[in-house]
Parts: structure tokens; sequence; C-alpha cells
């Protein structure tokens, strides 16, 4: 109970000075933060003024984007206004939840010490300071990812077809904000068949399918509807594929742009609907990369080298970039160059210590083991953005998971140190 009742008082204290932290940052720099940093804003004003999902002046309905992070900020509008500064605040409450599911988690992997050591790295981690602060979807999406990959353990731990249900209900929503989550079904699937046997691995996982199914089916239906043909969550997955696997996008990101802003694409048809649109991109880029394929190597390499460097990228705003806002500029000021240097030297450490923890895992014969489902969501997350195109950003939501695997090897390495120290102490005493 002591244990227990200690390991909660540090937790409080950590989660309390990150959020601290996290207040200090919308005082000091809350005039940075900006509702037109992504295009979430205009579908959710146009929602709650009564005039459907869309972001278009005519309020014709659209499914571009998945439909989550406009409904949460329609929430947060309808509460409080119309306000980043709102925003931030609801999107700290995010946090906190966050960190609370990712300590549960640590902690059955490494125990109280490293639960600890990852809520703080997590907490602390410069990057999510301000990229959860802002006016996108990447808190709200960490924060059901955790919940989800945290109830994958409780039914591990239980059997229970509730904690299935729930991991179902976590990762459909997360659907709803990033499409990606449905890679991780399988791999939970087989771990909880690893874990539990087929038979009760195959009846939760049943369970999980059948909820994410029920709670992604409104929005299909309603997409469906609108675009006269199947469609899921969003029409926007053939316009990454495109910018991601095109001539000019290995040179782009080489530069440290951002490959949404390349502009060597071929023009778009005329008088094409939204799917249209969607399958002529998805064509354009499957005829390049068929084309090509002696230089898929090099863009599968260039995009995983840009999704795990330890520097901040797009590192700049090419010249020739067509932006519809002048929002990103302001990620050139002098007092987002200095964040870069912080973030080299927060993330590089950490990036090496979780390479470690993963070795070791790998060693203690692990990777099956109570680890799987954190190494499945930074293989899904690399996988997705290896298949589109990377971003600091994109990875973003596998770093608090890395981040328990730096603290499982900072505890193995202060282990190995005491242990030197005690023989080395016995064999002084010895001699």
């Amino acid at each position: 109970m002591r244990r227990w009742l200690n390991y909660s008082r540090l937790l409080g204290i950590i989660i309390v000075l990150a959020v601290v932290l996290r207040l200090g940052y919308v005082v000091v720099a809350g005039h940075t933060l900006t509702l037109q940093a992504s295009g979430y804003d205009d579908y959710a004003v146009n929602l709650i003024n009564g005039h459907g999902y869309t972001r278009f002046a005519d309020f014709h309905p659209d499914s571009d984007l998945p439909p989550l992070y406009s409904f949460f900020l329609a929430g947060v509008y309808r509460l409080f206004g119309r306000s980043a500064i709102a925003v931030a605040l609801v999107q700290i409450a995010c946090d906190v939840v966050t960190l609370l599911a990712l300590a549960a988690i640590a902690r059955r992997i490494g125990g109280a010490l490293t639960a600890l050591l990852a809520v703080a790295l997590t907490g602390f981690y410069p990057y999510l300071l301000f990229q959860n602060l802002s006016v996108n979807d990447t808190a709200l999406f960490i924060m059901l990812l955790t919940l989800g990959i945290w109830g994958a353990y409780r039914v591990r731990e239980t059997d229970s077809w509730r904690w299935a249900a729930f991991v179902g209900v976590m990762f459909g929503v997360a659907a709803l904000t990033k499409t990606l989550v449905v890679l991780l079904l399988p791999l939970i699937a087989l771990w909880w068949w690893r874990q539990l046997g087929f038979a009760r691995a195959f009846r939760r996982g049943f369970v999980m399918a059948v909820v994410f199914a029920a709670v992604i089916l409104p929005w299909v239906m309603r997409n469906t509807q609108v675009q006269g043909t199947l469609t899921l969550i969003s029409t926007n997955d053939g316009s990454n594929l495109y910018q991601g696997n095109n001539p000019c996008v290995v040179d782009y990101l080489l530069v440290g742009w951002d490959a949404q802003w390349v502009n060597c694409l071929e023009p778009t048809p005329p008088n094409l609907s939204e799917t249209e649109q969607s399958a002529w991109y998805r064509d354009q880029a499957l005829t390049y990369l068929r084309t090509h394929l002696g230089d898929v190597p090099r863009l599968l390499a260039v995009k995983f080298i840009t999704l795990w460097s330890p520097e901040l990228l797009p590192r700049s705003v090419p010249p020739s970039a067509d932006l519809d806002d002048q929002a990103v500029l302001q990620y050139e000021q002098p007092l987002f160059q200095a964040a870069r240097v912080l973030h080299l030297l927060y993330f590089t450490p950490l990036l090496v210590l979780g390479f470690i923890g993963l070795l070791l895992t790998a060693r203690e014969g692990e990777l099956t083991g109570k680890t799987m489902p954190l190494w499945s969501v930074l293989l899904v997350i690399t996988v997705a953005y290896l298949i589109y195109h990377p971003s600091t950003r994109y990875r973003s939501p596998a770093d608090p998971f890395l981040f328990v695997f730096s603290a499982q090897a900072l505890v193995a390495l202060w282990n190995l140190r005491r242990s030197r120290a005690v023989g080395f102490k016995t064999s002084a005493a010895k001699s």
C-alpha cells in the first residue's frame, strides 16, 4: 500500500507539472496558436452554423477530411467560444487522460519506475507541448490510441467482452480521426491469440471488430449517400498517396520541405467529383510507382529517414509553395527555430534509448509478449507513412510508445550500473 501511494503521489506530481508547463506555454506563447493552422476550423464553423459537414462557401457537403476533430472543435466552440486558447485548454485535458493511460500501460510492461519515466518523458516532451495545444487532431488521436492500447491490456487480464468492446469503441472513434488505426486491429487480435489462446482471442477479436464497424458505419453511410458510391472515412487518401509518390517528393524531403508542397504534380482534370478526384490521384501515384520501380528503394529510405529523423520536419517552406493560408510561415520565426534545436537535443537520446529498449525486448523474447501492442503502434505508423508521406507531426502519435521503450532502457542501464557498483564493493570487501 505504501509503495502504491508513493507511486500515485509521484505520478500526480509529474502530471501536475506537465499541466503547469502547458499552461505556461499558453500564457507565454499563446499568441502563436491560430485557428488557421488546419482545415478543420472551416468545418467546425459550418457545423455550428447549421450548414452541415462542409468546408465550401456554397455549403455543399464533402468528405475530404476525417470528421471527428471537426465535431470536437464545434463542441469546444459552442461551449467556450471560437478561440485557439479555448481549444488548447481542452486539449490539455486530453493530454492528462493520455498520461494516465500511458502510465497504466508502462507499469504493466516495466513496473512503477518505467511508468513514471515514460510519463515524464512524454509529459515534458517539447514537441507535443506545442503540437498538442495547436488546432489539429494530434492530441485527440493520441488520447484515443493510448486508451485503446490500455483497453487491449485489460482484455488480456480480464478476458472480458466489455473491454474488447471498449477497444472497438476507442479504435473506431480514432479511425474517424486517422484511418491508419484500422491496421492495428489484426495485430491486437494476433496478440490476444498469443496471450489467451485461439478460441478466447477469436471471441474478443470478433467483439472488437463488430463494435469498431458499428462506430464507423454511420459515417460510411453518410459519405456513401453524399458521394453516390461506397466511401469510407474520407476522400483525401488519393491526394495524400500522390503527394508521397511522385517524381519530386524525394528532393523535397531531402531539402526538409513537406511533401504537401510539391509542385511537380499533374494538373487535376476538370469536372471530377470528389471520389473521382481521389481515384485519379491514386492512379497517378500507382502509375509513377509502376514506371519507376528502380526508384522505390530510395523513395522508401528517404521517407523512413524523414519520419524518424530527430530533426523537426518540415524544416522550412519552399519558395514555390502554393499556400492556402500563411499560418505555416510562423514556423520559420526565431521562436520556432529555437524550438527545433531543443527538439533535437531532447528527442535524439530518447530515440537511441528507444532502440536499445526494443533490442532488450527482442533479447528477452518479449516481441510477441507484453510489449507487442507498443511496437505494433510503431510499426503501423511507420508503414502508413512509408506508403503516404512523412513528417514529424505524423510520427508524433508513436512517440509516447517509443518513450516507454526509452524508459525501459533507462531502468535497465540504471540497474546495470547498480549491479556493477555492488559487485565492485563486494570484490573490494573480499580483498
